[in-house]
C-alpha cells in the first residue's frame, strides 16, 4: 500500500506591486478639476477665428469628448483592490496547504497498520482528495499572479492619468487668461488687432493641456479594460471566484 500524495507546494511569494499614487478620490478629484477647466475653455475655443487655432475642430477639442473621458475614469479598476484580493487568494494557498499537511500527518501512521478493502477504499480517498488539493493550490496560485499583474498594470495607469490631469493645470489661468477675458477678448476680435496674440496664446495652452489629458486618458483606459478583461478570462477559466464557497472542488 502505498503512502498518501506528496505534500503541496508552498503558496508562491507575491509578487512586486508598486501601487504608489493617489487613492481614488484624490485620482477623481484632480480628473473633475481638469474636465471643469477644459470644458469651459474650450466652449469658447469653438468661436476662435479656424486660421488662429493650432489644430482643426474635431473630437478632441469637443468638450463632449473631454466629459467622456472624465467619466471613463470612474470605471478604472482600484489597484489596491486588486492587490488585497491577491493576497487574499495567496492566504487560501496557505490554508489549503496547512490543510492537506494536517490531514497527511494524521492519516500518515495508519498506512502501516490497516490493510484491507477498507483501507484502500479509504487512501483511495485521501489520494482524490490530494489531488482536487494539488490543483486548488494551483489554481489559486495562478489567479493570484493574474490580480497582482491587474494591480500592477492599474497603478501605472492611475498615475499616468494623474500626471494628465495635473498637466491641465486647474490652478494656472489658460494662456494666463480667465473665461471672462477670454470672453471679451472674442467681443472684440473682428475690430480690435489686438486681441489676436493672446488669443492666439490662449488657444496653443488650451490644446497643449487638452491632449495632454486626453492622451493620458485614453491610455489608462486602455490599460484598465485590459487588466480587468484578464481578470475575468481569469475567473471564467478556473469557473468563477476561486474563494467562492460555492465553488465545487476541483477534479
Amino acid at each position: 500500500m502505498s503512502g498518501p500524495e506528496r505534500p503541496l507546494r508552498l503558496a508562491p511569494a507575491p509578487g512586486a506591486v508598486d501601487l504608489t499614487g493617489p487613492d481614488r478620490a484624490t485620482l477623481l478629484a484632480g480628473v473633475d478639476a481638469a474636465v471643469g477647466v477644459l470644458t469651459t475653455h474650450l466652449a469658447r475655443w469653438s468661436a476662435l477665428p479656424p486660421r488662429w487655432r493650432g489644430v482643426p475642430a474635431g473630437p478632441d477639442t469637443d468638450p463632449a469628448t473631454v466629459r467622456r473621458a472624465g467619466a471613463e475614469a470612474r470605471e478604472l479598476p482600484d489597484p489596491p483592490a486588486l492587490a488585497a484580493q491577491a493576497e487574499a487568494l495567496r492566504e487560501a494557498v496557505t490554508l489549503v496547504r496547512r490543510q492537506h499537511v494536517e490531514t497527511a500527518e494524521d492519516l500518515g501512521p495508519l498506512w502501516d497498520t490497516w490493510a484491507g478493502p477498507s483501507a484502500d477504499a479509504v487512501q483511495k480517498r485521501v489520494s482524490a482528495l490530494a489531488r482536487s488539493a494539488h490543483g486548488l493550490v494551483s489554481e489559486l496560485g495562478d489567479t493570484a499572479d493574474v490580480f497582482e499583474v491587474a494591480a500592477a498594470r492599474t497603478a501605472a495607469a492611475v498615475r499616468d492619468l494623474a500626471a494628465g490631469a495635473a498637466a491641465v493645470r486647474p490652478a494656472d489661468p489658460v494662456g494666463g487668461l480667465l473665461p471672462a477675458q477670454v470672453d471679451a477678448l472674442l467681443a472684440r476680435v473682428r475690430t480690435d488687432p489686438s486681441a489676436q496674440a493672446p488669443l492666439r496664446a490662449w488657444a496653443a495652452d488650451l490644446e497643449e493641456r487638452t491632449r495632454a489629458f486626453l492622451a493620458a486618458a485614453a491610455r489608462s483606459r486602455a490599460v484598465g479594460r485590459e487588466a480587468g478583461a484578464r481578470v475575468r478570462e481569469r475567473l471564467a477559466a478556473g469557473g468563477g471566484d476561486p474563494l467562492s464557497p460555492n465553488r465545487a472542488p476541483s477534479p
